[in-house]
């Protein structure tokens, strides 16, 4: 059994510059959810793919059509997490900055992310679920933030494959089960 894991096309929305507040960030991702995908060239060839689920948010769904002709499954469960914001009012932060802060939150369970946490993670497992009820080979097309923790729980199940941090857009990584 094989799970081909790719993230979707880049957006035509660039990062935001300079120090910006928690609220320069929500609106930013509202422009983010929002803009078109760039496509661009995408090979999953080394594979015949049995099937493919994709998240249901329009860049990974295009992605998942020029990937794969066969029918999709569009689903909720591979959408990114939407972080919510913290409580921090008028602090302005480079943009790294916010990222470490946000980690940090996510991690250490502060109140602020703990249950958008927790139900992302289950949204992982069921994923993970999904995948071993009914074990053919699948094209898993979704977002940087999904797959780094679908890595992971793959790997806790048994596969192998390759190592990654943030995914890179519209490259393909194979995890194989024996």
């Amino acid at each position: 059994m094989r799970v081909g894991l790719v993230r979707h096309f880049p957006v035509a929305e660039p990062w935001p510059n300079g120090w910006v507040t928690s609220d320069d960030l929500r609106h930013w991702r509202q422009r983010y959810e929002a803009a078109e995908p760039v496509v661009g060239p995408i090979d999953v060839s080394v594979v015949a793919w049995q099937r493919c689920l994709s998240s249901d948010l329009k860049r990974a769904f295009v992605t998942a059509q020029r990937a794969y002709s066969g029918t999709i499954l569009a689903t909720p469960l591979l959408r990114e997490v939407d972080v919510p914001a913290l409580p921090t009012g008028r602090l302005r932060l480079p943009v790294w900055g916010w990222r470490l802060l946000l980690r940090f939150a996510w991690f250490t369970g502060h109140g602020s992310q703990r249950a958008t946490r927790d139900e992302f993670y289950q949204r992982i497992m069921a994923v993970a679920d999904l995948l071993e009820r009914e074990p053919v080979d699948t094209l898993v097309v979704s977002h940087g933030g999904v797959m780094y923790f679908l890595r992971r729980e793959l790997l806790r199940r048994g596969f192998t494959g390759p190592k990654f941090g943030l995914a890179e857009t519209a490259r393909l990584y194979v995890f194989e089960r024996p």
